[in-house]
């Protein structure tokens, strides 16, 4: 470690120290302190302190601080770690800084790599993106569709689920325009299916429901994802149906159970217990692995015990015994 990489170490706990034992006026104090500093480590430290803090008479502080890293960004702030930290205090204060976040959604960052470079800038578009939902800005939804544009996958999926937290109708009009169209990244029109559950509780299950017949197989298993995760009635009665219109299951079809699994009802509950019980042994199997998240839910663990000690299956026996001891451990 070089003398100039202890220093900024040693000066990064110091800051902690402080921090933790200090005062509040001093807490803040040593706070602006810290977003003034030279090293982007201490600023991004600072930043994270505004936002754990909730430190609000901060805010011009940190407007100041990253504006001073945007010069010669790559070298002052690699990786955007410090202006990533100051957009996400930013948007934990409830900044109304508009234009702050509309700028930050359209800020890149390319940094070399071998081969080339990346984009580093990304997580602070997606933080802006949240940022710019929270204020009063008129036209945060036309700006957001821009970024749903953006090159980056996961910028594009930041923008999805931003969108849907916008004004309900239009946000809808714009997910389900972006789902239709489709995208490279299976993920991001995941993202927009599981933004317009949870915007529409009564139109989107059966337009969601659509996707799970598309030929991409990623898409159709986040599909059924997104609407297991809704724990919407509807979407679990969607799941089962689907399940059971199929006599022969297939290794694509379990991932209804999966989706189901993450419903965490009552309802799905049963219905994944009634697999365990009757279901072909793959499906069986697989019911008692994705349930064992659920470990403490006594009640659960009582009835997938008894229903696999009346099985009888040895394999499903060892299987339920390491799934949900792992889960235990």
């Amino acid at each position: 470690m070089s003398p100039k990489d202890s220093d900024v170490r040693a000066r990064i706990e110091r800051y902690r120290q402080l921090c933790e034992a200090g005062e509040a006026a001093t807490v803040v104090e040593a706070t602006r302190k810290a977003l003034g500093d030279r090293h982007h480590l201490l600023v991004a430290r600072g930043a994270e302190q505004c936002a754990e803090r909730l430190l609000y008479d901060l805010e011009p502080s940190l407007l100041q601080a990253y504006a001073r890293l945007l010069e010669n960004p790559a070298k002052k702030d690699p990786s955007c770690a410090a202006k990533g930290a100051i957009a996400r205090a930013l948007v934990s204060l409830d900044s109304q800084d508009s234009g702050f976040f509309i700028a930050g959604m359209k800020y890149r960052q390319l940094e070399p790599v071998w081969g080339g470079t990346v984009d580093t800038a990304v997580d602070l578009r997606c933080s802006c993106a949240m940022g710019l939902v929270g204020t009063t800005h008129p036209r945060a939804l036309i700006e957001l569709v821009f970024l749903l544009h953006d090159p980056e996958p996961h910028a594009r999926s930041g923008a999805a689920r931003a969108i849907a937290c916008t004004e309900p109708l239009p946000a809808e009009a714009v997910l389900r325009s972006k789902a239709l169209a489709g995208d490279p990244e299976p993920e991001v029109v995941g993202d927009c299916l599981s933004g317009l559950l949870q915007l529409e509780a009564d139109e989107a299950p059966a337009f969601v429901a659509g996707f799970l017949d598309n030929p991409h197989p990623a898409i159709r298993e986040l599909a059924a994802l997104a609407l297991g995760e809704s724990r919407l009635d509807i979407a679990l009665e969607i799941l089962r149906a689907r399940w059971e219109e199929q006599p022969l299951k297939r290794d694509s079809d379990r991932v209804l159970l999966r989706a189901a699994a993450l419903h965490r009802s009552e309802a799905a509950f049963d219905w994944l217990c009634a697999v365990a019980a009757d279901g072909d042994k793959t499906s069986a199997r697989l019911v008692v692995q994705e349930l064992a998240v659920y470990r403490v839910n006594d009640g659960l663990r009582e009835r997938l015990t008894e229903v696999v000690a009346e099985r009888g299956d040895g394999v499903l026996q060892e299987t339920f015994e390491r799934a949900w001891k792992r889960a235990r451990d």
